[in-house]
């Protein structure tokens, strides 16, 4: 009966549960509704017990209204409605309990004696309660249905995040749902999981713009490397600057305060004042003791020097407060010295890592150009005649590292026998190899793949012939042999470079320290290594 009041905790009932008349005595002399939990003033007016109680609390001296209306006066004690004077009227809830009665809920059909009404009332199938959803006022019994089927507070699955939510909630749980795909505004991305959204805008948009840390205007992320590149002085100067600011602050702040051994000097001051004080007292309170005519003078006296005294430690404690209050201050600028230092430090350090990036790549870029240029070089010395003239520099320096076994042989570059014919090297080991270890110079022939040797002839068989030249145009060494056709070395390349094959006792090593000889000169050595440019008979190449 919340809905219309039947059951409503304060007042009485409606008088319209009731099909009939009713007995005047029983509605509430507050409220006008029939009587709920009946009880008699003594003055003999009836109210509900919630309607006295009311009534009572509103002052101390309060009147009953029935009995002004019937001629009380004010000074009549009986009409003073009082807490103590109230008794239950268990006569008039008799005579209720058996009166006929009738459910006011739009549709229940219940009547009954009104002993058994409050009962129905807190049962009855017809009675509007609130609906613990969405608040809706519904009818008890269709509760169950509401909750199933109209209830806006109706618990749902999102289809995207698969979160629980209420169907009223579901547009606004739809603008911030994690797993909703959205457009990036800045860079037109599109289907970006609303949770990344903010990962997308900070880490990888490169159209987001970004904010500098010296104060240029805004720059796009993807541009922003160029920026600091760019501008690069800029940016150190304002770091300098930075730290000069802070140093300089730090210093103007510390300058002013007093130092702590002033205020120890003026802390032991004060106490040996107090201590003086409280000698000043003691000896005041001697003298009053005695009697007065013979000390009245030193008593003034000492009264003196007792104000003159607290007057002193007055000032002394006013400056006391003064300094602690100005260290406070002090201490404060510090602290937010403290964190605007760290502050730019942070900056400085995100500048060092980005300074440390950018020379990675620049050394990146390094090896990459000085790759390009050995390339180049290798080009210009590159020969498509089937010759080549190997020059060996620091040959002392190969030797000695040949002998300590750190690099025991060299490749020369490659060289070709044509434009689309076979790639080829030599590779010599300057204390030799094999049989010729520690002995004499080896030299050996590689084949090494090519880009034509699908269109060239297989196995290779052209003569090659090693010269080591006499820088004098005397005596030159020279060695020659024909590749064996059934030797892998000659085959297709299925490798980057075939196995080497040639002469393990090219020259001996003492030839070329003999006196006379200038196989070695400046350190530097020559070996020419000729292809004949005709396959033997039966052969051929493209």
């Amino acid at each position: 009966m919340a809905a219309n009041g039947a059951s409503s905790p304060q007042g009485g009932y409606p008088v319209e549960i009731f099909p009939g008349a009713f007995d005047e005595k029983f509605r509430c002399n507050s409220c006008t509704r029939i009587l709920r939990d009946p009880v008699q003033s003594f003055c003999g007016h009836r109210f509900c017990r919630s309607c006295i109680n009311a009534v009572i609390s509103k002052g101390e001296r309060v009147q009953c209204q029935s009995c002004i209306s019937e001629g009380a006066g004010d000074d009549d004690d009986y009409s003073i409605l009082k807490e103590e004077q109230m008794f239950p009227d268990n006569g008039v809830r008799r005579e209720m309990a058996n009166k006929e009665v009738r459910c006011l809920n739009q549709g229940c059909k219940w009547t009954d004696v009104f002993k058994n009404y409050d009962h129905h009332a807190s049962e009855c199938e017809y009675r509007l309660i609130a609906c613990p959803e969405c608040q809706t006022m519904v009818e008890k019994a269709n509760l169950e249905k509401h909750l199933k089927e109209n209830c806006l507070g109706r618990k749902m699955n999102c289809k995207t995040c698969n979160q629980e939510i209420a169907i009223k909630d579901e547009s606004q749980h739809n603008k911030v749902c994690p797993k909703a795909l959205v457009k990036c505004e800045a860079c037109g991305k599109k289907k970006i999981l609303r949770e990344k959204l903010g990962f997308h805008q900070e880490k990888e948009c490169a159209s987001q713009k970004i904010n500098c840390p010296v104060g240029c205007d805004p720059v796009e992320r993807g541009a922003f490397i160029g920026h600091l590149e760019r501008k690069s002085g800029i940016h150190i100067q304002w770091m300098l600057q930075q730290i000069e600011t802070l140093i300089r602050e730090v210093n103007e702040k510390i300058q002013p305060l007093t130092p702590i051994d002033d205020i120890n000097r003026m802390v032991q001051m004060i106490t040996v004042l107090q201590a003086k004080i409280q000698e000043q007292d003691n000896q005041i309170r001697t003298l009053m003791e005695q009697p007065r005519a013979n000390n009245q003078q030193e008593i003034i006296k000492l009264t003196k020097q007792a104000k003159a005294l607290d007057l002193k430690t007055g000032t002394f404690e006013g400056i006391v407060t003064t300094l602690h209050r100005e260290i406070e201050r002090c201490i404060t600028a510090l602290d937010t010295l403290e964190r605007h230092r760290n502050s730019q430090q942070d900056v400085i350090e995100e500048l060092k890592k980005k300074t440390q990036h950018m020379e990675r790549a620049i050394s990146l870029k390094d090896v990459t150009i000085s790759e390009l240029d050995s390339r180049i070089r290798s080009l210009e010395i590159i020969s498509y005649e089937g010759t080549l003239v190997w020059k060996i520099a620091e040959w002392s320096k190969h030797r000695r590292e040949a002998m300590a076994g750190r690099v025991t042989s060299l490749y020369s570059p490659h060289f070709y026998t044509g434009r689309t014919g076979y790639r080829l090297c030599a590779r010599l080991y300057p204390n030799g190899d094999g049989i010729g270890k520690k002995t004499h110079v080896s030299v050996f022939f590689v084949v090494a793949r090519g880009n034509y040797d699908a269109l060239l002839s297989w196995p290779f068989i052209q003569r090659v012939t090693f010269m080591l030249l006499d820088q004098n145009n005397r005596d030159h060494v020279v060695d020659s042999f024909r590749p064996d056709p059934a030797s892998s070395s000659f085959q297709r390349p299925t490798t980057e470079m075939n196995i080497a094959s040639g002469c393990p006792l090219f020259v001996p090593l003492k030839r070329l320290e003999e006196v006379g000889t200038s196989y070695v000169k400046d350190d530097t050595l020559f070996l020419k290594i000729v292809v004949d440019s005709e396959r033997p008979s039966g052969g051929g190449g493209v």
